[in-house]
């Protein structure tokens, strides 16, 4: 597998990654360092993981110089879910929260002053005890302020983990226990946003403060399933009032607008925007368009939006803000 870095402002690609064993499962990146522009010393760091167990570390340097590999690691073999950046990284080490399928969590380190360099150091390892069977994980999560973790498993729980006490603070348990594929936190730190790709699945919202589910999304309807209309999900038709409507199938991403006032999810057919205090107000619903003049020689080439959501731009909850995508 392979990573590719865009620079989503300028529309132009940054670096291509070095390609790593088995596919990409897991990736994120953050900038190093001094913040300005100026700093020669400030860099991008961008994690991958794959789903052979393989994370590495990349550099992206301010200037032109080619992208390097720092570091890699394999563990245990076990498919990487989530790798991620810890806010706490700095000229002095890159720290970053790494979960795996076998139900492991763990915080590893990469000196970059100071002590041997070329090594990602575990420096803590988070699993559960006296469990009755081993968790499997299969997303997972962190906290903006770098403190809080959440894994969810193949089974519908959703585990909150406190990093430094290294102690499970909650556990989370959806309505359908479908396995969790989607976990993303507001910025405020209040709210985590949790759905899983199977069909048919609803998007719940939970109050971290209380470790309670305040609200569910069905993107397809309020029955789940294409508003009871005869189609299927992922298509798109007219309600009762006779308003365009949108399905948006499986569920493949979620992300909070950076004020905390907005959920973005997309899936296949797809991308609506709503008020969090209000899941009902749907503001935005995006259908990407469809490719003309080619046709495709396997089912599955065409159509379907099997990407994710991310929010970008400035401002708060305003015009200025943008919701970037990603098609795969």
């Amino acid at each position: 597998g392979q990573a590719v870095v865009y620079d989503v402002g300028r529309g132009v690609v940054l670096a291509s990654l070095a390609k790593c064993p088995g596919l990409i499962s897991s990736v994120a990146g953050a900038v190093i360092g001094g913040k300005d522009d100026d700093n020669a010393s400030s860099f991008v760091a961008v994690v991958t993981g794959s789903d052979e167990g393989t994370i590495r570390l990349h550099s992206l340097p301010s200037g032109r110089d080619e992208p390097a590999l720092l570091a890699e690691r394999n563990f245990d073999s076990s498919p990487v879910v989530s790798a991620v950046i810890h806010p706490s990284s700095d000229d002095q080490a890159v720290r970053m929260i790494v979960a795996t399928r076998n139900g492991k969590i763990a915080l590893v380190k990469y000196r970059l002053a100071g002590g041997e360099r070329g090594a990602l150091e575990t420096v803590i390892e988070l699993t559960r005890q006296g469990k009755e069977k081993e968790d499997v994980y299969t997303a997972g999560a962190l906290h903006p302020d770098g403190l809080i973790y959440a894994a969810g498993t193949d089974e519908g729980t959703i585990f909150i983990w406190d990093l430094k006490t290294k102690a499970l603070a909650g556990t989370l348990e959806s309505d359908d226990q479908q396995s969790i594929d989607c976990i993303a936190f507001s910025e405020n730190g209040y709210h985590v946003a949790t759905s899983s790709s199977a069909p048919s699945t609803a998007i719940q919202i939970w109050d971290l403060r209380k470790l309670q589910s305040i609200a569910t999304i069905h993107p397809n309807g309020s029955d789940g399933n294409g508003d009871g209309d005869g189609k299927e999900d992922g298509q798109s038709g007219d309600d009762a009032n006779g308003n365009t409507r949108v399905d948006i199938g499986r569920i493949s991403s979620v992300a909070f607008d950076p004020s905390g006032v907005f959920l973005a999810y997309s899936g296949e057919g797809g991308t609506k925007v709503c008020v969090v205090k209000n899941v009902e107000d749907v503001v935005c619903a995006l259908i990407p368009s469809k490719t003309k003049g080619r046709k495709s020689k396997k089912k599955d080439e065409a159509g379907p939006f099997r990407g994710g959501v991310v929010w970008g731009g400035v401002g708060t909850a305003g015009a200025e803000e943008k919701v970037w995508f990603a098609s795969g």
